[in-house]
């Protein structure tokens, strides 16, 4: 059984945890790596992921790597179902360890974002230091993105997976729609409606 230490009372989200605890719950993190240091951070890269897995609720590690050397920054996303289980993971000695190793091989500071729900997709990458936007907002332009997914790719794939179980071609379909919703169509959408969404920026 992993152990829960107690939590840090500095951290926003843990002093003032969110009334809705169900997730799910995403840590956002970025860091800045050394040059020359790249092949040390993968190395960490997969030992962290490979930890962080075995935690409970876990359902996931992305990692986005650098676009260029001009900007060495790393954006790893950990996903967990519930908040405690994301708290579990935070506070773990597991991950503190994990947090020490790395130093050596980064820079500058490194930035930590926590978030639920739909927000992933508004945050990530488009507006990383950016608040929110409205449920209503984000309901309403996942809505408008998620329509045309399901009526293209479900047309197009059923017939090619005809010969799986209705629950493999659920799973299947599922992933591809989620995979799409998160590189292709929520960036391009959060762009199309910025202004709309951050209002104030």
């Amino acid at each position: 059984m992993i152990s829960k230490p107690t939590p840090p009372q500095h951290d926003p989200l843990i002093a003032n945890p969110p009334q809705q605890t169900e997730g799910p719950f995403t840590t956002v993190v970025r860091r800045r790596v050394k040059p020359g240091k790249e092949s040390a951070f993968e190395d960490w890269l997969k030992g962290v992921t490979r930890d962080a897995i075995t935690f409970p609720g876990h359902l996931g590690v992305g990692v986005i790597r650098p676009s260029s050397k001009k900007r060495p920054e790393y954006i790893i996303v950990f996903r967990f179902d519930t908040y405690e289980n994301l708290i579990a993971w935070e506070t773990s000695d597991t991950r503190r360890g994990w947090v020490e190793r790395v130093q050596p091989l980064i820079t500058g500071e490194t930035s930590v974002q926590r978030l639920t729900g739909l927000e992933y997709w508004f945050t990530v990458p488009g507006h990383p230091g950016s608040t929110p936007p409205p449920r209503w907002k984000m309901g309403l332009v996942t809505w408008l993105a998620l329509s045309p997914v399901v009526m293209i790719v479900q047309p197009l794939l059923t017939p090619q997976l005809g010969a799986l179980p209705w629950w493999g071609q659920i799973v299947i379909l599922a992933g591809i729609m989620v995979l799409l919703m998160t590189y292709i169509v929520m960036p391009l959408m959060t762009r199309l409606f910025s202004t709309w969404l951050y209002p104030k920026e």
